[in-house]
């Protein structure tokens, strides 16, 4: 809606024309070069740094994306994670997510479980790493913009990021897991390993927020005299969480893969799991609002 319908509509009602509109639109929807303005850039209010790169990864630095893309990667993000978990971006926000919930809710039960499938989960950490990577070349060739040194570094950016082809078939960061695995291979496997395969196994702001959640204050705490250990709840989860074990002992979950789906608790047929958060003071706090039906009939 608003890169291709709301903002195009009020730059045609001239809104964008001139005054504070105007040059709030030169700084976040410059020009393309061909008279039409780069709306299409407002993806980046929803899909942050380094899910969506097109906004920080330009030629010369966009300081307005910049500033919203920090902002968003290391402020507002770590925030909403260390307090409500990473479903707080991963449900509440992405459209990556959202979509996946949509498609592939119905398919959750077939994501691949166990200790192996787990050792995937790392793929996204090297993609991360690749995109740190990216970002640090990127900056340098802004800093030695017109320097031989910089030069160089700027082609050897374009090449990974964009360019890099072998034997006629594009190797490089935007088509490899921009457009094959978070497009064809995750939208792909929606209906076979469930909505998820790309938010668990390959997202760089995923496994960004795994790193945050390590920190965080979410939880999804169990009762054990509650648990009849059927499995449901591990059955239920897309990110591949053996949540049956933390809830047969009584442990809170505090598993970095969690997106808050709320699947587990509200089919848990006991009603032995709850969202919540671990206080500094070590409290468990639940939430208010109850996930599951069978907390709500209590309520």
């Amino acid at each position: 809606m608003l890169p291709y319908f709301l903002l195009p509509l009020l730059g045609e009602l001239g809104w964008f024309d001139s005054g504070a509109g105007a040059w709030l639109a030169d700084q976040l929807f410059p020009d393309d070069g061909g008279g039409a303005r780069e709306y299409w850039r407002s993806v980046g209010f929803i899909l942050a740094w380094p899910l969506f790169i097109a906004n920080v990864f330009t030629q010369q630095p966009n300081v307005a994306w910049l500033i919203i893309a920090m902002l968003q990667t290391f402020v507002l993000i770590p925030w909403l994670v260390w307090r409500y978990g990473k479903g707080a971006y991963c449900g509440w926000i992405c459209s990556c997510g959202a979509l996946a919930e949509t498609l592939g809710d119905a398919h959750r039960g077939k994501m691949p479980h166990g200790p192996g499938w787990n050792r995937l989960n790392l793929a996204g950490q090297v993609i991360l790493a690749f995109v740190f990577m990216l970002l640090v070349l990127r900056v340098l060739s802004w800093m030695l913009d017109g320097e031989p040194v910089g030069v160089g570094l700027a082609a050897v950016f374009t090449g990974l990021a964009f360019d890099y082809q072998a034997l006629g078939v594009p190797l490089n960061y935007a088509t490899v897991v921009d457009y094959f695995l978070s497009g064809m291979l995750a939208m792909g496997l929606y209906f076979h390993f469930s909505g998820r395969t790309w938010c668990r196994f390959f997202c760089p702001l995923a496994a960004l927020m795994n790193i945050y959640a390590r920190f965080s204050q979410f939880r999804i705490f169990a009762s054990k005299e509650k648990c009849i250990s059927c499995n449901v709840c591990t059955s239920l989860c897309h990110q591949g969480i053996d949540i049956m074990t933390f809830a047969s002992q009584g442990k809170a979950m505090e598993d970095p893969q969690c997106v808050r789906c709320s699947a587990c608790v509200a089919g848990c047929p006991t009603g032995a799991l709850s969202f919540g958060r671990l206080a500094a003071n070590g409290e468990a706090k639940l939430d208010r609002l109850p996930a599951s039906l069978l907390h709500a009939g209590q309520g």
